[in-house]
């Protein structure tokens, strides 16, 4: 250097440099903590959604072991009170004693813990409401102790999934309750249905016989037959409505019981009809189905217990030219069926009361034609599955 000014050049280059090179640490320091962060949120939305759409608490489990396993590259194991997965992953009796200490106390143990430190898994307590979890991730055996990025992603993960597995079981609370409570009603309907639609056929036949018995000789072959037709009809009627009572009773001895599983819902409604038809084959039914429509989660023999009795009641107010219109389309995430009669309709004060228990009027369900389990058990089974049924007036 021949100049003073050449030593103030290269001073002020090496100090800006390491202001550079700082400030360039620090933004790429900065870039990868934004790009962490930004995959740390992306895992947490993918495990939202897939649990969002979890009903039951094997569902919960089978998700979160999937997307656990793939986002930290690692075993998965998983507990909810005594319920687990039914998979290949086994503890042995050491590691089963550290879950089973995690899961009392709701602390963590294991690897990369002060607690039972000879472990190869990582136990994580799932804080509930009522019995406790837990899950245990095991690692690669040479992996180092997790960086920050990657404990704060499980930690967040294992917060959603307690957060899931704790909706599940408050929503399957709250179906139990409400069961229960439509289950009181249902048994009043019962009750209500078996002293009168048990009683009309029955008298009926008895008094049909009385009459053959005793007045037979002096009666023409034509009343003779009218009255053995008097008991033919009113005898099918009888056996019909104890085949209802039959298929109420296999759904549980203490109380409404929903076995549920996912069926379409044109087998229930063809196997509604296809149970009509076989006591009035003459019945005519247009079914339209939109496309695409979904499973249900539902209880089968319930909701097709339902669907007949509203279609046989439709059947007995329909004119005997007219067919009997089911029209079932999604509206938003509900799933709509109308089952459309082309009868008198009924009065605007009267739909209500045509779901009561009690309801005796001439145009109800319990008329002359009553079938017996009648309108208020088929609100009592919807209502069991969180649905809803009312009487419209349609434009037909």
């Amino acid at each position: 250097i021949s100049a003073e000014r050449g030593v103030m050049t290269i001073i002020i280059f090496i100090v800006s440099a390491l202001l550079v090179g700082r400030l360039a640490n620090q933004l790429r320091a900065q870039v990868l903590s934004l790009r962490a962060a930004n995959s740390v949120s992306l895992q947490l939305q993918e495990l939202e959604r897939k649990l969002s759409v979890c009903v039951d608490i094997e569902q919960v489990l089978n998700v979160a072991k999937q997307h656990v396993e793939s986002a930290l590259k690692a075993t998965v194991w998983l507990r909810v009170g005594t319920q687990m997965l039914d998979d290949h992953v086994r503890l042995n009796e050491k590691d089963q004693i550290a879950a089973d200490w995690t899961q009392k106390n709701g602390k963590p143990c294991g690897r990369f813990t002060n607690t039972l430190t000879q472990s190869e898994w990582w136990f994580n307590p799932l804080n509930l409401e009522g019995e406790h979890g837990v899950i245990a991730i095991r690692f690669q055996p040479d992996t180092m102790p997790i960086n920050f990025e990657q404990q704060r992603l499980a930690e967040l993960m294992i917060e959603d999934i307690a957060q899931t597995v704790s909706r599940v079981q408050l929503s399957l609370q709250l179906e139990n309750s409400r069961v229960v409570a439509e289950t009181e009603k249902l048994r009043s309907a019962l009750l209500s249905s078996v002293s009168h639609d048990l009683r009309s056929p029955l008298a009926a036949m008895i008094g049909s016989a009385d009459s053959l018995k005793y007045y037979g000789e002096q009666m023409s072959e034509t009343d003779r037959n009218e009255l053995l037709d008097t008991i033919h009809v009113e005898g099918e009627r009888l056996d019909r409505y104890i085949q209802n009572l039959l298929d109420m009773t296999r759904l549980g001895h203490q109380g409404l019981t929903l076995s549920r599983a996912w069926i379409g819902v044109d087998e229930l409604i063809g196997s509604a009809t296809q149970r009509l038809k076989r006591y009035q084959p003459q019945l005519n039914i247009d079914v339209s189905i939109q496309e695409n429509i979904p499973q249900l989660y539902v209880h089968p023999a319930l909701i097709e217990q339902a669907i007949f009795n509203v279609l046989e009641n439709a059947a007995k107010f329909s004119p005997d030219d007219k067919p009997i219109e089911v029209d079932i389309q999604q509206v938003e995430n509900v799933l709509q069926i109308d089952i459309v009669d082309q009868g008198v309709g009924i009065p605007e004060q009267e739909r209500e009361q045509i779901f009561d228990m009690f309801y005796t009027m001439q145009r109800g369900d319990r008329g002359k034609t009553g079938t017996g389990l009648g309108l208020a058990i088929v609100k009592a089974i919807i209502g069991a599955h969180m649905g809803s049924i009312e009487a419209l007036v349609g434009p037909y």
